[in-house]
């Protein structure tokens, strides 16, 4: 049975349309009717409807507008018009959104009706069946797409012993394999963060989002000849291109450097997540897809090691070296136990000296970090000075699983070290280097806009560390001890008098006047403006004593 709903503003044309034809014989039934476009539209959208009979002027919506809609929200709804002879030129126009005819309501005849709805119920068949066959096409492309994203995954990825016959057969039957290349998307979580990488979950949802904007960026410019691969890294994306030289290599050339553009432009704006775009050459058939992959390997080792763009280009032979620190997380673990402090220095020398000098894999350096991690939060939860949960907090500068770069690796160095000076040093010492280091950089910047990351990274340790140390030493959050001292500043400014307060506000650093007052007034107990006022009374009571 097909349900058929009646759209008309005229009560008799709904009364006599009810009664003319027997619906059930007609394999039809009377779902619902409607006095205007909008009711129409409302009901729909909660139940099936098979065949709209639709007026074409009807008040709130009109029909045609009505039809565009439902045309664009359910295009499997089947549409006959109901007219008049001078709505000619409407009935041509509802013929747009694909209905099967029109009815003349001054001329309506039961075997006319029936007619319609004989063609309605065919035409709805026949989108239905469409809707199938599209349906089934589109999940078996799907399915070869999947099988083919594997089978390069597989080869990309996983690169020993896999000259497979199943790969070479999958991706040969594939026709991917024709004037191919990978990009290569890596992503920068801490460059705008001042060392500190975003939630687990907040990552996730940048990475979606970021996911979506290659796949729609790589869709524009490149249709339908790209697969976006999973990297099963949180830090980058690959995508591989094909069909390549079809328009030509300086069509080509043009596509690749827009996609990188566009890419990097929008992932920055919207997420402040530095993006860079790497390709490698251009390649053709199974046979070259080892070499392909061999250089997407270089473009990720070359991108660790931060070499210039120019130079990353070329592709050049590295020959890697090992670093050659096996055993020294467990040399800084007995450092730590026995209370050395020269020793941990020592230590983090020669490791930094290292990583800093030698031509090493990324792989190296991770498993580095993870090693000195490991034994360091150990020694510290058996020594007592800090839990191991503190710990991971205060390591958490650059979480190992962000970072990308050798800068990052020896940033991390550089807080890991930092922070077991003070640790283990602390009871030597009368007060923190690490905060007085913090508080001497506020006073230095006290015009810039000063977060607790960007003096942590100054200081070089983890933002949850600086705040922890900088309470104990100075009994105030750091963020307090920003406001006041800026506060404190904004005071001498205004007895000035020389600036006013959106000028004064703009100059600390405050986004807007509006803030600068509210913090002010929290710390000052009244608001600038007020201030001004008895700093002018003060002066003229002891002008008018003198």
């Amino acid at each position: 049975m097909y349900n058929v709903m009646i759209v008309d503003d005229e009560t008799i044309i709904l009364s006599g349309i009810r009664s003319l034809v027997d619906w059930e014989k007609n394999d039809c039934v009377l779902a619902a009717t409607a006095r205007n476009g909008q009711d129409a539209l409302d009901q729909i959208r909660r139940m099936p409807i098979d065949i709209m009979l639709v007026d074409l002027n009807m008040p709130v919506m009109d029909g045609i507008t009505l039809m565009e809609i439902v045309h664009r929200e359910f295009p499997n709804i089947v549409f006959i018009v109901l007219t008049n002879l001078e709505e000619f030129e409407l009935a041509r126009k509802a013929l747009q959104c694909r209905a099967v005819g029109y009815l003349l309501k001054s001329r309506l005849e039961a075997v006319d009706l029936e007619t319609a709805l004989g063609q309605a119920k065919e035409e709805r068949g026949k989108r239905k069946q469409l809707m199938v066959t599209n349906a089934a096409e589109y999940f078996e492309k799907e399915r070869q797409k999947n099988i083919v994203s594997k089978a390069l995954e597989e080869v990309l990825f996983f690169q020993h012993g896999l000259r497979k016959e199943e790969h070479r057969k999958i991706l040969a039957d594939s026709g991917v394999l024709c004037n191919y290349a990978y990009f290569y998307v890596p992503f920068d979580f801490l460059s705008g963060s001042g060392g500190e990488p975003p939630e687990k979950e907040a990552k996730a949802k940048i990475m979606d989002w970021i996911r979506g904007m290659i796949d729609k960026t790589a869709q524009n410019l490149f249709k339908e000849d790209y697969i976006l691969l999973d990297p099963g890294s949180a830090n980058s994306q690959v995508l591989f291109v094909y069909r390549i030289q079809d328009a030509g290599e300086a069509v080509w050339e043009k596509k690749a450097e827009m996609f990188a553009r566009k890419l990097s432009s929008a992932v920055k704006t919207v997420t402040q997540v530095e993006c860079r775009v790497f390709r490698t050459g251009l390649h053709n058939g199974y046979d070259e897809l080892e070499q392909c992959a061999a250089e997407y390997h270089a473009l990720m080792e070359e991108y660790y090691l931060e070499t210039p763009e120019a130079a990353v280009a070329s592709f050049s032979e590295r020959t890697y070296e090992p670093l050659g620190l096996k055993g020294v997380g467990l040399e800084l673990y007995h450092e730590i136990m026995q209370r050395n402090l020269k020793g941990i220095t020592s230590v983090m020398d020669h490791v930094e000296a290292r990583v800093r000098n030698t031509v090493h894999q990324k792989g190296q350096a991770i498993w580095l970090l993870n090693e000195l991690n490991r034994e360091a939060s150990a020694a510290l939860a058996k020594f007592g000075v800090m839990e191991t949960s503190t710990y991971e907090r205060v390591s958490s500068i650059a979480a190992i699983e962000n970072i990308n770069t050798r800068g990052q690796v020896l940033a991390w160095l550089n807080m890991l070290r930092n922070t077991l000076v003070d640790v283990v040093g602390g009871g030597d010492m009368p007060g923190s280097p690490l905060a007085e280091k913090a508080r001497k950089y506020v006073l230095e910047n006290i015009e810039a806009c000063i977060s607790l990351q960007d003096a942590a990274a100054h200081v070089g340790v983890s933002a949850g560390y600086l705040s922890t140390i900088f309470k104990r030493e100075y009994e105030q959050s750091f963020v307090d001890f920003v406001n006041r001292t800026k506060m404190e500043y904004a005071c001498l400014l205004l007895e000035e008098k020389n600036l006013m307060v959106m000028e004064i506000a703009y100059r600390l650093g405050y986004e807007n006047a509006y803030y600068f007052s509210k913090v002010f007034r929290k710390y000052m107990g009244m608001s600038p403006t007020d201030y001004q006022k008895r700093i002018e009374d003060e002066k003229s009571t002891n002008s008018g004593k003198k």
